[in-house]
């Protein structure tokens, strides 16, 4: 799975201990490892809404020149692209919960973006008095067009993490385990 991924690794005594049961007692966790990985879909989407981290900490800000080309200023859900590719694989006893987004990675970590220099050609409205107006137009409204040319720069990306575990879903988790472990002492 390319893009972002999170690796949940357990390294308390209790959660150890808990799902070394659970192997031990079904042999296959492929069920409760599906079920830890609905509940993640549904905390991560609350969080996308809220717009936090797993440790409860606010996203970065949008820069103003991001805001200034976005409607509603929602960070990380301009189209929902990124949210609605949040998948999970379950292998054995093996979970990965993240995203095949190559970008996912860059909003959960952060980083620097090169853009290559480009150039390309832009098409306008010219007035009858030969004044051109400031707004871009489609080629087939345009009587005015021109080249222009941005040199190669970088962009810095705000690590906004997405993925991972609070401790809200450390206990959720738990008691999924726990509810698999006791569902034999239940019937």
């Amino acid at each position: 799975m390319a893009g972002a991924l999170l690796e949940v690794t357990i390294d308390t005594a209790l959660v150890g201990k808990a799902f070394d049961d659970l192997m031990e007692r079904l042999g296959d966790l492929t069920t409760p490892l599906n079920d830890i990985a609905e509940y993640l879909h549904q905390s991560t989407d609350n969080r996308f809404r809220q717009q936090v981290a797993p440790d409860g900490s606010p996203w970065a800000p949008l820069a103003p020149s991001t805001l200034a080309r976005k409607k509603g200023g929602r960070i990380l859900r301009d189209k929902g692209t990124l949210q609605d590719t949040l998948r999970h694989s379950v292998s054995g006893n093996e979970l990965a919960f993240g995203t095949d987004r190559p970008y996912g990675a860059i909003h959960q970590f952060g980083g620097k973006v090169q853009h290559a220099a480009r150039s390309q050609q832009v098409f306008f409205r010219q007035g009858k008095d030969g004044s051109v107006g400031n707004r871009f137009v489609k080629k087939s409204k345009s009587n005015f067009a021109q080249w222009v040319t941005r040199g190669a720069h970088d962009t810095e990306i705000k690590a906004r993490p997405y993925l991972g575990l609070s401790a809200e879903d450390d206990i959720e988790i738990l008691a999924i385990i726990q509810d698999y472990l006791l569902e034999p002492f239940n019937e």
